[in-house]
């Protein structure tokens, strides 16, 4: 009886333990902060360089190279947690030669590991400064836990990620804005805490432009979607009213107003996207995307012919710039669960 009360008591201590290191190691970012160059680029100085009249912006939720089509995922509905490390690396050396293959102005990447165990502590920010010498690199973390608990059998451990802009041109100024929409506690200091990112560019006639990066919630415990679309339209008409352009670009999931979705997509009772309420974002700007190709899979399964695909990856543009081109292309979701997409814009008015 004794040693039974000793093994309680000893569990309830490692549980205690445990969830006060989570409580004092929680990430509470503040509602905006300021975001520093991680590329090591000397910072320019006087007047910045401007962005090009035409402008090219890659969009791309790499799945943290750990996605790739081998991979199902136990929060969707599948078995695994992870996929091998030498799968890891190559998913992630085939994302940088796709980058490299675009030579977009701008890149725009969402779940981006920093040392997470998931992705065995490599760190995919330094890979991309390494491999991108000439862009200026700015992360702004989304998911900072010390210790993910699940699943129990193989817990994810700890988890350090975010959203990446990067940039040949160096930005006036980088923020991240803290979403108002939060998970309660405690799951929330193990779970996601989203934001968008901003970076101020300079025009060729001395105005700004702003792009954005956005990763919005995937896993709505209600309301928490329409709270994001809402903070994303009230950014736009003050954008709109000092007659700053935008571009943001991101994954949403959430699939555009006017895409039709079919029975399959919503029959994943583990994971299913909605439709994004357009209505909160139109007065300022519109969404753009590509008709003909899916962004992403579910994950319930290993890719194969009976992939459920679906459209959450696109952009928010602002009225008065032309869209010449929006592409999403098709890679048979080799290296993540999302296909990358690139826009084309000129006349920046």
């Amino acid at each position: 009886m004794h040693i039974v009360l000793y093994v309680l008591a000893a569990v309830a201590a490692a549980f205690l333990i445990f969830l006060l290191t989570a409580v004092i190691t929680d990430y509470r970012p503040d509602d905006k902060e300021a975001l520093q160059d991680r590329s090591g680029i000397s910072s320019g100085t006087g007047t910045s360089e401007a962005l090009p009249d035409s402008l090219s912006i890659l969009c791309w939720n790499i799945g943290y190279g750990g996605l790739g089509d081998d991979m199902d995922f136990f929060y969707d509905g599948g078995t695994q947690v992870r996929t091998g490390q030498e799968r890891t690396i190559t998913n992630l050396d085939g994302i940088i030669s796709e980058i490299r293959r675009q030579n977009a102005d701008i890149v725009l990447l969402q779940e981006v590991d920093e040392c997470s165990r998931r992705t065995y502590r490599i760190n995919e920010v330094e890979m991309l400064r390494k491999a991108f010498p000439d862009y200026h690199i700015y992360m702004a973390y989304n998911y900072k836990s010390f210790f993910v608990p699940i699943p129990l059998k193989a817990p994810m451990g700890r988890v350090a990620s975010g959203v990446v802009l990067m940039s040949r041109v160096e930005p006036q100024e980088v923020y991240r804005h803290q979403y108002p929409s939060r998970f309660p506690w405690p799951v929330s200091m193990f779970n996601l805490k989203r934001c968008l990112l901003t970076a101020a560019f300079r025009l060729s006639d001395g105005r700004s432009i702003v792009i954005g990066n956005t990763h919005n919630t995937a896993y709505d415990t209600g309301g928490m979607r329409t709270v994001e679309t809402d903070f994303l339209g009230k950014m736009a008409a003050g954008l709109h009213d000092r007659g700053i352009p935008f571009v943001i670009g991101g994954d949403w999931n959430q699939y555009p107003a006017s895409y039709n979705p079919s029975d399959e997509e919503h029959s994943n009772p583990h994971f299913s996207t909605v439709r994004l309420e357009e209505e909160r974002l139109t007065p300022y700007g519109s969404i753009v995307y590509d008709k003909a190709v899916k962004t992403l899979r579910h994950l319930d399964k290993p890719y194969g012919p009976e992939s459920v695909l679906t459209v959450t990856d696109y952009f928010y543009v602002s009225p008065g710039i032309r869209v010449d081109t929006v592409q999403a292309f098709d890679m048979s979701f080799k290296y993540s669960d999302h296909q990358p997409v690139l826009i084309k814009v000129s006349e920046i008015h």
